[in-house]
């Protein structure tokens, strides 16, 4: 094998803040999209960047975003249960509900959404090219839900030719995935479609609260019901090129699942709300995600003219009741890109976006909507001793229908040092409008809230092996599920609630068979009142090992090790981190058509939970095949 073949299967199995420069796929080829709203070389990026490849996805054999994130991206997760159960995603302390998910430009955060957080355990990535996580406040560049940071999916695109694949797994709990994709392109047309189908038996989401007597027993020692999930996933796309400068682009993204849950009940030896093993609570999601776009490019201009539309249905059938949440979200963008010097531009344009909620309240349909302008200046100079210097600057203007205006932006500044040392600064504010779920939804819901606003500051001295970032971000009016039922409820937190801390890196190869990243953050939060946010935690480490044992069989194995981390604020509640947890995969490639895998995920069979009250999975096994044309 190549020695630049072995690298980039390396940056495959683990995902990195700064990417080795040895490795030529990811340091020549990598685009960021989500950084500045156009493609841009992942090294000619400000931001603090992790980019997720469809080489790393294949590789370490994720299948869910859930999984990539915690595992390629170094980001804290907790979720109820397992695959498909509700999941919160936290970037340098900022949660779900903070962070904007795009998939193929279209938004993915649901309005009507309990928590008003982007549904992450339902994406599958069979048909994933790309996962882009840019941490830090991107209101300037993209709004709303963008004040901890964006997560930007694309789907895969056709290349040329005719191509096909099929990948088929199974594994314990009766899981079965099992996908096709098919694409064609030729220089004008390309088109691709995909489908997926991913069962499984799964175990009981509910599980002994940390302080009972039957804490430490799995689901099948006490005798609780199984909690099965189902997911199909299906999409197109398709890109026509009218001229060489002018081409029309359209997708689709459909995503059907039904996720079986238990449910929580007070129990006041808990202090609390836990878990509680039931038969009758399920979810049944059926979410739709529409592009079609046109497209203009010539020597100054880069002109496009966009309509995305994210259609929301969520079914609940409940303890005490059937609950239906539907919503769907609109976005017209007109935008033109201008260069006007060596690797210099401005980008500039508006956008209407409206959020809408039916069937919440009885005959009365609740929206609202925003109109926004925005531009971004970016400029590649060299000042320094004919080192690179980066500049960005974003600006965007929001006038809210039912909120006070906004007007955010974003600064950033790289300046590359010595034998490939740089360092980078960025500054952002944010703007976090309350989501219709939040203010006119079944539970909990409060007309009188306001939008948060939040300021997040990071910088980053390294290079490609090894690097340091220091971050502080913050928030003010935090809007919070606060109460115990039936007084529970959104409410405004006055005051400041802060998030600080550092992340440490490190990436090598030695001997080109062997890659070693260990990655590192430590987190500090503070609400109001000055106690600890809940379900962060303090210390985690991941590192990741990888050895090629010939050209056609590697191996590779993850640790995660999750430090102090409470359930409940101010360090209250049960204590669910100080644990590690370990995973193999081994990758086979019998020809250039046919290749097989198999992984194992918590090794030493570690009991943990992530939410007290609510299980995680066992040691488990999978085996999976890979067939292509």
């Amino acid at each position: 094998m190549k020695t630049t073949l072995k690298l980039s299967l390396l940056a495959a199995i683990i995902s990195t803040s700064t990417l080795q420069a040895q490795n030529q796929y990811t340091l020549k080829n990598i685009e960021v999209t989500a950084s500045q709203g156009t493609k841009l070389k992942k090294k000619d990026v400000t931001d603090n960047v992790i980019v997720i490849t469809k080489e790393q996805i294949k590789e370490s054999r994720v299948s869910t975003l859930n999984d990539a994130l915690s595992k390629l991206a170094n980001l804290s997760i907790t979720q109820n249960g397992g695959v498909g159960t509700s999941s919160s995603v936290y970037i340098r302390g900022m949660s779900s509900k903070r962070i904007l998910v795009l998939i193929d430009g279209v938004r993915y955060n649901n309005p009507t959404a309990i928590g008003a957080a982007a549904e992450f355990s339902q994406i599958m990535l069979d048909n994933v090219e790309r996962i882009e996580v840019i941490k830090g406040a991107q209101s300037g560049v993209w709004g709303s839900d963008a004040s901890g940071g964006v997560i930007n999916i694309i789907t895969s695109s056709a290349k040329q030719g005719l191509h096909a694949s099929i990948n088929t797994e199974y594994g314990s709990y009766n899981t079965s995935k099992t996908s096709i994709l098919a694409s064609y392109g030729t220089k004008k047309l390309r088109v691709s479609a995909n489908s997926l189908l991913y069962t499984t038996d799964g175990f009981s989401a509910a599980e002994p609260f940390k302080g009972s007597p039957d804490y430490g027993k799995r689901y099948d020692e006490l005798g609780y019901e199984k909690d099965p999930y189902i997911n199909r996933s299906s999409g197109f796309k398709a890109a026509y090129n009218f001229t060489d400068n002018d081409s029309v682009e359209a997708s689709v993204n459909i995503i059907k699942s039904t996720v079986h849950y238990d449910a929580s009940a007070y129990n006041a030896a808990a202090g609390g709300y836990v878990s509680s093993d039931s038969p009758i609570p399920q979810t049944t999601l059926f979410n739709r995600f529409y592009h079609i776009g046109l497209n203009h490019k010539d020597s100054v201009n880069d002109i496009k003219v966009t309509y995305n539309l994210s259609v929301f249905s969520r079914d609940i059938i409940g303890t005490y009741g059937t609950y239906n949440y539907n919503g769907d979200v609109h976005e017209v963008k007109a935008e033109d890109k201008i260069n006007y010097m060596t690797n210099s531009f401005v980008r500039f344009g508006a956008s209407y976006q409206k959020f809408e909620q039916q069937d919440i309240t009885p005959n009365k349909d609740k929206d609202y909507s925003a109109s926004s302008l925005f531009v971004t200046n970016y400029n590649k100079l060299s000042l320094l001793a004919n080192a690179n210097t980066i500049l960005t600057e974003s600006l965007r203007y929001d006038n809210y229908t039912a909120f006070d205006n906004a007007l955010t932006g974003k600064v950033g500044v790289k300046q590359f040092l010595k034998n490939g040392f740089y360092v980078s600064v960025n500054a952002g504010t944010g703007y976090n409008a309350p989501t219709l779920g939040q203010l006119y939804g079944q539970f909990g819901a409060n007309p009188n809230l306001k939008p948060e606003k939040s300021l997040t500051t990071d910088i980053t001295l390294g290079n490609d092996t090894v690097w340091i970032t220091g971050f502080y971000n913050e928030i003010t009016d935090l809007i919070d599920y606060t109460g115990v039922y039936p007084n529970a409820g959104y409410n405004q937190i006055s005051g400041t609630t802060k998030f600080k801390g550092v992340e440490l890196g490190f990436e090598n190869y030695f001997t080109n068979d062997i890659g070693v990243k260990a990655l590192y953050t430590y987190l500090r939060t503070e609400n109001a009142e000055g106690k600890t946010l809940a379900r962060r935690p303090v210390n985690q480490l991941d590192a990741t090992a990888t050895y090629y044992y010939s050209d056609n069989v590697d191996f590779s194995g993850h640790v995660q090790y999750i430090g102090t981390r409470y359930d409940k604020v101010g360090n209250q509640g049960a204590q669910t981190g100080r644990y590690t947890t370990a995973d193999l995969v081994a990758n086979f490639k019998a020809d250039k058509n046919l290749s097989y895998y198999a992984k194992i995920n918590n090794l030493t069979d570690k009991y943990y939970q992530t939410v007290d009250g609510y299980a995680t999975p066992a040691r488990s096994v999978y085996v999976g095949l890979v067939l292509k044309y």
